[in-house]
């Protein structure tokens, strides 16, 4: 017999073709406090038709599907019916490939499926799932018209900020972001504005499961001339080059014989969020001090406020996403609420910023 639905409860519809996995999910779901699934899909045909008739709070959504695969249903849905969706995708990389296209189309998140009972992490996974919808639910989504990427005019001209200790261009050795809910797209459209000649070393903390992070990579790198890859531990930062964090270790920077170095920290340590936004700023202010420039991009909570001080507090550039182009306006609120921020600016002014500073 049904549960009846709490007037507090987040109400999902689960999208899913396969009637063994959605009905896992469905028990998932169902399972949680505070959940509650109102509908089932089979199809992107159907859970466009199903959020427009139910109204969820959040959805989540297979990728692969007959008729609309959960790309085309998610770009339908923002286009139509604006909805917070989770996209709970496989490891096939080209079930990653079109997660991340999700994104990109107005999805938030996206977790990977929690399949096998027998697997050591399957609890973490089921956890990270029901936090993600939960989480997602609260965030208000506006309208997308049909998908395009944020273009920044060729020639276009921003000023770069006026800082109240201005940091001369030719002085800068980093770029490091900060990101979350919403950033995998926010950071395509900064990329894309690189030229290819870019001296700069970029280094990026995105929340995002371990097992989706090389996935990113890929993504990320077809959006610029730039090479784009996951950090290694002790790896030697290139001119130009751009490095993830992996989803299970905090990323910092050091300096060794002149030269940045990328440094992995496995263990969490006192971070809510692994990897952490706040330490890869601490780590630059150590490493770098006044000659780096901080973003903090779209994303929920306050990860990355604290570190975005301690650079602002070196001298160096920092700098944040506004809320007019956010998807999450969490974490650059935080930051430029406790003072972090010299500069907000709207999306595409970001990345014609950072890439004048080459």
């Amino acid at each position: 017999m049904a549960q009846p639905i709490e007037s507090s409860d987040v109400r999902v519809l689960v999208a899913e073709d396969s009637p063994t996995m959605r009905r896992h999910l469905v028990n998932l779901i169902n399972s949680a406090p505070g959940l509650r699934v109102i509908g089932e899909a089979r199809d992107g045909e159907q859970v466009v038709t199903l959020v427009d008739k139910l109204r969820p709070d959040v959805v989540s959504m297979d990728i692969r599907m007959p008729l609309t695969d959960g790309l085309e249903a998610t770009r339908r849905i923002m286009n139509q019916t604006p909805t917070p969706v989770v996209v709970v995708s496989g490891l096939v990389d080209r079930e990653i490939d079109l997660s991340f296209q999700a994104l990109q189309a107005g999805a938030l998140a996206v977790v990977e499926k929690p399949l096998d009972r027998s697997d050591p992490g399957y609890a973490a996974k089921h956890r990270h799932l029901i936090n993600t919808l939960v989480a997602m639910a609260r965030v208000r989504v506006i309208r997308r018209w049909e998908t395009r990427r944020e273009v920044v005019e060729a020639g276009a001209v921003v000023s770069v900020p006026d800082l109240s200790a201005p940091l001369p261009v030719d002085a800068a050795e980093i770029v490091a972001i900060g990101a979350s809910a919403g950033g995998p797209s926010a950071l395509s459209v900064l990329l894309h504005a690189l030229p290819s000649d870019y001296r700069l070393p970029i280094v990026i903390a995105q929340h995002m499961p371990d097992e989706f992070t090389a996935g990113l990579a890929r993504w990320l790198e077809k959006a610029t001339s730039l090479h784009v890859q996951v950090a290694d531990d002790n790896l030697i930062l290139e001119p130009g080059g751009i490095y993830l964090a992996p989803g299970a270790a905090h990323l910092t920077i050091t300096r060794w014989q002149n030269k940045l170095l990328a440094r992995l920290v496995r263990d969490r340590g006192d971070y809510r969020y692994r990897p952490s936004v706040d330490l890869l700023f601490e780590s630059v202010v150590e490493a770098c001090g006044a000659a780096s420039v901080g973003v903090v991009l779209t994303g929920m909570g306050d990860d990355g406020a604290a570190g975005l001080l301690a650079l602002r507090q070196a001298g160096a550039m920092t700098l944040a996403q506004d809320e007019a182009s956010c998807t999450v306006f969490g974490m650059p609120g935080a930051a430029i609420a406790c003072g972090a921020v010299v500069e907000v600016l709207s999306l595409s002014n970001l990345a014609v910023t950072l890439a004048q500073l080459n």
